[in-house]
């Protein structure tokens, strides 16, 4: 189902998109912090760049970016271009774990709408759908960047579906406890097979996962059911995202085996650190939030934001100058201190 409703809940440094279908489920994600401004490349963005090295047997070379370090850029036979040369280029993938980003010679050099704006219009539907802003801390933007980062996600008849990105692919498991399925063996598999397919297509969305993966399918599965579900999932995705895809019938050991192409940086990258816990950053946009929330919602009390010792260090170093951005929006009765737990708190000075 494509697209229908955009919320938008912009805050303090922090901007996050939430998109949902029309049943209510958040299948996209965007994140926008006042950090990335100089440091990030986003896709669909035209940057000047200088070729750093050609190196043919990779296809292509190394640009460095005006904005956002090194990138690999694909160069075709006879391209003409040599090591120091000045080039526009357009991000085509962004960056990710160990991963550069990946950019392409820009025959057009001018620059189409914001980012923002070409994330939206790039989802199906997107175009059309209506956008909400929303309050800081809306539980229900909340709640998707929550789904997109947890390893679990339930079903639509029942059970789970576990999702594990490891370094060379993304790997789905099917466990149908707590299911009721009646009919015969076939039928049954088959009905979850096809649920499952189509939440791991929604998932590779929401996430922002791309590369291979794996769907460890429920037996038995027959040629004809196969590619049910193969084509399940292919048509879930397109509902959700433009990004190319391709997909396998399951195997004889049931595996179904897809590729789809990246696009934005993993939403797992952006906000946790490689052992999967919030980075600095994370925690400190977090309370930010937190706070910000309840100074809408107390426009007359004095309140404090406790931070872990990392985050409040992460606030102070990042030149953003947050506590005057706070003081112009809500007067001086919001402040910013260190504390010893592992999580923000607020509380009334």
């Amino acid at each position: 189902m494509p697209v229908v409703r955009i919320l938008r809940e912009a805050a303090i440094a922090e901007t996050r998109w939430v998109a949902l279908d029309e049943t209510g489920r958040p299948v996209a994600l965007r994140l926008e912090r006042l950090s990335d401004r100089d440091t990030r490349a986003s896709c669909g963005d035209v940057l000047d760049a200088r070729i750093r090295k050609i190196d043919i047997r990779q296809g292509g070379g190394f640009a460095e970016l005006s904005r956002g370090g090194e990138a690999f850029v694909r160069l075709s036979d006879g391209h003409g271009l040599t090591e120091g040369a000045a080039v526009s280029v357009r991000v085509v993938t962004e960056a990710r774990r160990n991963k550069l980003p990946r950019v392409e010679l820009a025959r057009d050099a001018r620059q189409s709408a914001s980012a923002a704006d070409r994330w939206v219009s790039a989802l199906p539907g997107g175009g059309s759908a209506k956008v909400d802003d929303v309050a800081c801390g809306d539980p229900e933007v909340a709640a998707a960047f929550d789904e997109a980062l947890t390893s679990q996600v339930t079903l639509t008849g029942g059970g789970l579906l576990t999702i594990e990105p490891t370094t060379a692919l993304v790997a789905a498991d099917i466990d149908t406890a707590g299911r009721s399925d009646s009919g015969r063996a076939a039928a049954r598999a088959l009905r979850i097979n096809l649920q499952a397919a189509q939440a791991f297509a929604r998932q590779l969305s929401l996430r922002n996962l791309g590369g291979a993966g794996v769907l460890d399918c429920v037996s038995p599965i027959n040629r004809d059911a196969g590619i049910q579900v193969k084509e399940a999932f292919l048509s879930a995705l397109s509902n959700v995202s433009h990004r190319t895809a391709r997909a396998l019938p399951p195997s004889a050991f049931g595996l179904l085996e897809v590729s789809v192409a990246w696009g934005e940086t993993p939403i797992a990258d952006r906000l946790h650190d490689r052992d999967g816990r919030p980075t600095a950053e994370t925690l400190c946009l977090d309370g930010l939030r937190d706070l910000q929330r309840e100074a809408l919602a107390q426009p007359m009390a004095t309140l404090t934001l406790g931070l872990p010792a990392p985050a409040h260090a992460w606030m102070q170093a990042s030149g953003l100058d947050l506590q005057r951005r706070l003081d112009e929006k809500f007067g001086a009765r919001l402040r910013v201190t260190p504390h010893e737990k592992d999580r923000p708190e607020v509380f009334q000075s």
